[in-house]
């Protein structure tokens, strides 16, 4: 996440996990994408409401990781409104612990992109943070660790 420039909207999320065992950028994305059921229903809500204005429902974002190492996976979504860019991020910090984020890039392409994602941004930072404890939850406390 570094070239913030050409970007409308850039955040990054990040945390410790304390494990001896190394979470690769590809089990991120997986955990980060296994959302408990009121996120699942949120997103489905979104889409409902978004599908007038010209949102498809289309593969989940889930599918669409790349892995471009051990420690990137990234996940591009581009349509007319919006260009959308997640990374997933890990770097180990020591024997027992490494850092693991998810960071977000958005482009608009015109004033319904930019307005869509006015109205779904504080739902945006609160999913990304809820996801990311998550995944380290599940990852110290189970036999990931």
């Amino acid at each position: 996440m570094k070239d913030n420039k050409s970007y409308d909207y850039t955040d990054e999320f990040n945390d410790i996990i304390h494990t001896t065992r190394f979470i690769n950028a590809a089990e991120l994305s997986e955990l980060f994408f296994s959302a408990p059921k009121w996120i699942t229903i949120l997103m489905k809500s979104r889409n409902v409401m978004m599908r007038p204005l010209g949102l498809k429902k289309e593969r989940i974002l889930s599918d669409l990781v790349h892995i471009e190492s051990e420690n990137l996976a990234t996940v591009c979504k581009n349509d007319k409104h919006l260009d959308l860019e997640f990374a997933f991020i890990t770097e180990r910090m020591g024997r027992d612990s490494q850092r693991i984020s998810v960071g977000t890039k958005v482009r608009f392409h015109n004033g319904l992109g930019k307005c869509y994602f006015t109205i779904i941004k504080p739902f945006h930072n609160l999913i990304c943070k809820t996801l990311l404890q998550r995944a380290k939850n599940n990852v110290e406390k189970s036999l990931y660790r």
